[in-house]
């Protein structure tokens, strides 16, 4: 892992804050739903084979050609000024007259996914949550879809599955859409790098605590040494052995029992209310900490799940993998500051979550907070654990293994 040669001189700050589940909108309400189930291209390729393509993962569109894509609701322009790789990005926009805006594209041939997921780069000027459909020669699809933050950094974002219709067959995918719910607003979506990346041999399941309180030691730790499955909390530095937080005690005892203690920050403040200054003093103070004491300084957890542009830079100075809320259930991650995790999930949800992950080979994050008020959640979550084939497994074995 990254240790960086400035934490010694690193400033320490003293700031407010504490962590948040974001708000995000549904799979309906962006229109995913509503699909015109339109499939088969009639393509095939030189010889009239209609066999799906088994390709490797990497770079599928840069969007250098519009032409490849069917406007079906709002408009779709070339951006020269505002690109994440090449030339131009896709501007995806509504004028206020249409309830969302969605395109699509169809694969020359239907393509083999079984092995591959997709990612994208987006931008938009307003808080939204795109859907991007894969439709199966039948019609049948699967659903994903990610958190933007209005006036962002134009990122990589890893979509997590978030429905299906019918029972799409993975292996002969007939073409995609990317949609976004406008809800009559003028709004704009920016697209650029449409790429696969692989899948996990197995699901991946990862336990994750954003709330260094005593409750997580008490609670939530014997819950899953029953199981014997590991989990990571994310410590909020500078309360360590304060009321109502983990003594530094509790933390080398979670340690020694297989669990990684990470950054959740000096304060959990949210950065975004901060300067670049004491953004770098936020996480440079628990970083120094960390690694003074024993524990992990490689990963972090975003503050009431917020971030922008500096943030997002001085995150990826001090570690390797960051997570933030979103939708849950991707492949390998393209963008391993801004992984993706479901937050509470209710038994239902969590069940769900974890039959695609095991039956799609992702990988998927639960994140619980306020432990007291989330044991039968996540005690129901453990349960379907031990029922689907998954791997409960640590954010080292992410970092090691599952880079895109």
């Amino acid at each position: 892992m990254k240790r960086r040669v400035y934490l010694a001189t690193a400033a320490a700050a003293t700031l407010a804050g504490c962590s948040a589940l974001s708000d995000s909108e549904t799979a309906e309400e962006n229109g995913a739903d509503d699909d015109d189930n339109e499939t088969g291209n009639g393509n095939g390729d030189e010889n009239g084979s209609s066999d799906p393509v088994d390709e490797k993962p990497g770079s599928f569109d840069e969007f250098e050609d519009l032409s490849k894509w069917t406007v079906m609701e709002g408009s779709l322009t070339a951006d020269e000024e505002r690109t994440y790789v090449g030339s131009q990005s896709a501007r995806m926009e509504s004028d206020g007259s249409s309830e969302r805006i969605m395109i699509k594209r169809e694969f020359d041939t239907a393509r083999d996914l079984s092995d591959e997921f997709p990612a994208l780069a987006f931008t938009s000027d307003h808080d939204v949550n795109p859907v991007v459909q894969l439709t199966d020669t039948d019609g049948d699809r699967l659903l994903l879809q990610c958190s933007v933050r209005a006036d962002g950094p134009f990122v990589r974002r890893d979509l997590g599955v978030v429905d299906t219709d019918g029972d799409p067959d993975l292996s002969s995918i007939d073409h995609t859409k990317i949609s976004v719910w406008a809800g009559e607003r003028e709004l704009s979506l920016w697209c650029d790098d449409y790429h696969f990346v692989e899948r996990p041999d197995t699901g991946k399941v990862l336990l994750q605590f954003p709330e260094s309180t005593p409750d997580v030691a008490s609670q939530a730790a014997p819950l899953l040494a029953e199981h014997d499955v590991p989990g990571t909390v994310f410590v909020t530095t500078d309360y360590v052995d304060s009321d109502g937080y983990l003594a530094q005690s509790d933390l080398e005892s979670l340690q020694d029992d297989g669990w990684t203690i990470a950054s959740g920050g000096a304060t959990g403040t949210n950065l975004t209310q901060h300067d670049a200054d004491r953004q770098e003093a936020e996480l440079s103070s628990a970083a120094e900490w960390l690694d003074d004491n024993g524990f992990e300084d490689a990963y972090y957890s975003y503050g009431l799940n917020r971030y922008d542009e500096s943030a997002l830079e001085l995150v990826e100075e001090y570690h390797d993998v960051a997570f933030v809320g979103g939708y849950a259930g991707h492949g390998f991650l393209s963008n391993p500051h801004l992984a993706p995790r479901e937050t509470n999930p209710d038994p239902e949800e969590a069940a769900q979550l974890l039959e695609w992950t095991a039956e799609q080979r992702l990988i998927t994050t639960l994140s619980y907070r306020n432990v007291g008020d989330s044991l039968d959640s996540l005690e129901a979550a453990l349960s379907t654990i031990n029922d689907v084939d998954v791997e409960v497994v640590t954010p080292d074995d992410i970092a090691s293994d599952n880079l895109h």
